[in-house]
C-alpha cells in the first residue's frame, strides 16, 4: 500500500538583520504495514502526501512555488528523513522556502546571462591629446616644433565586463572571437571600444528537476577602453610621397647652405604628403572585428 497518510507539523520562520529569510514546513508520513518488506514507497510517493507540489507521475518538483503564508518565498529544498521518532513506519518530509530568482527556476541552458562590471586602473601609450575644450579636436602629442614624443604612457582606467552563460554545445563562435573588437556600437561604447579579452568554458553536469543536464558553463571577459582599441599613431616618417614616388625627407642646413636628409621623422598629412607642421593621426586597427551583440548579447537594462 505504500504511504497511507501525511500530516503537516508545526512551521518555522527564521530571519535576521543581514541574512535572507528561511521558512520551513514539515510533515510526517505514515507507511503501511507491508511497506518495509514488500512494497517500499518511492520518494515521489512520500513527498506527494506532504502537499508540497510534487507531480507524482513524472517526479517533477514545482520549484519556486510560494509558501502558503510567506508568499514572497519560494520552494527551494526538500529533505526526506526515515525513521521519524525512531519508528520504521514514519517518515519526515521537510520543505524549505527562501528567496528564489527567476534564473534558478530555469534549466541551465535556458538561464539568462549574468553580468558583472569592474573598473581597474591601467596605462596606455600616450600618442595624442585633446586641444582646447571638449573632445572634438585631437592632435598628435608632439613638441612645438612638431617632433613627436616617444615611449610616453598615460593612465586610463579600463572596465571589465564579465558575462557568465551556459551553452548546450561548445561555444566555438565565442571562443573564436577572443581578441576581437566590437564592429558596431555596443552597450554605450562606440565602434572598437570593446575587446573580447578571453573566453573560458567548463563542461558541467548538473541534476535539475530529477534530470541530469550537461552543458558548457562559460565565462566571457569583455574590456572597455574609452579611447578605443585602435592605435592612434602620429603620421610621421623619414620619407614622403611626391607624384606617387617615395622620396627622402630633407631639411635645409642654413649653416652650410645645403639640403640634407632629415635626422628626425617629419610630419605627414595622412596621404604621404609633408605638412611642414603638425602631423595627422592615423587610426590603425590591429585586432579583428566581430558582432558582439550577436555573440555575447547585452546586459539587462
Amino acid at each position: 500500500m505504500g504511504v497511507t497518510s501525511g500530516q503537516e507539523l508545526a512551521r518555522t520562520f527564521d530571519i535576521d538583520l543581514l541574512g535572507q529569510p528561511v521558512a520551513t514546513r514539515r510533515w510526517v508520513c505514515v507507511l503501511s504495514n507491508d511497506t518495509l518488506q514488500n512494497n517500499p514507497p518511492t520518494e515521489v510517493q512520500i513527498v506527494s502526501h506532504s502537499d508540497i507540489g510534487l507531480v507524482s507521475a513524472g517526479g517533477v518538483v514545482d520549484w519556486g512555488q510560494p509558501h502558503p503564508g510567506a508568499t514572497s518565498l519560494g520552494l527551494r529544498k526538500i529533505s526526506i528523513n526515515e525513521r521519524y521518532g525512531e519508528s520504521p513506519y514514519h517518515v519526515e518530509v521537510v520543505a524549505e522556502y527562501g528567496v528564489v530568482t527567476p534564473n534558478q527556476l530555469l534549466t541551465p541552458t535556458l538561464r539568462a546571462a549574468e553580468w558583472t562590471f569592474e573598473s581597474k586602473p591601467g596605462q596606455v601609450p600616450a600618442l595624442f591629446y585633446y586641444e582646447g575644450s571638449g573632445n572634438g579636436t585631437m592632435y598628435p602629442l608632439t613638441t612645438s616644433a612638431y617632433d613627436y614624443f616617444e615611449s610616453l604612457v598615460t593612465d586610463e582606467s579600463l572596465v571589465t565586463a564579465t558575462m557568465k552563460k551556459n551553452y548546450t554545445a561548445f561555444p566555438t563562435a565565442q571562443m573564436s572571437a577572443t581578441n576581437s573588437l566590437n564592429n558596431a556600437t555596443y552597450f554605450g561604447g562606440g565602434q572598437y571600444t570593446w575587446r573580447c579579452a578571453g573566453v573560458n568554458a567548463t563542461y558541467t553536469i548538473e541534476m535539475f528537476g530529477f534530470t541530469v543536464v550537461s552543458y558548457w558553463a562559460t565565462t566571457h571577459e569583455l574590456v572597455y577602453r574609452q579611447t578605443g582599441w585602435q592605435l592612434q599613431l602620429p603620421d610621421v616618417g623619414w620619407n614622403y610621397l611626391s607624384g606617387g614616388q617615395k622620396r627622402r625627407a630633407m631639411v635645409f642646413d642654413f649653416q652650410n647652405n645645403e639640403w640634407v636628409a632629415s635626422a628626425n621623422p617629419v610630419g605627414l598629412d595622412g596621404n604621404g604628403n609633408q605638412t611642414n607642421g603638425r602631423p595627422a593621426i592615423l587610426a590603425r586597427r590591429v585586432n579583428p572585428e566581430a558582432d558582439f551583440t550577436t555573440l555575447f548579447g547585452t546586459p539587462p537594462s
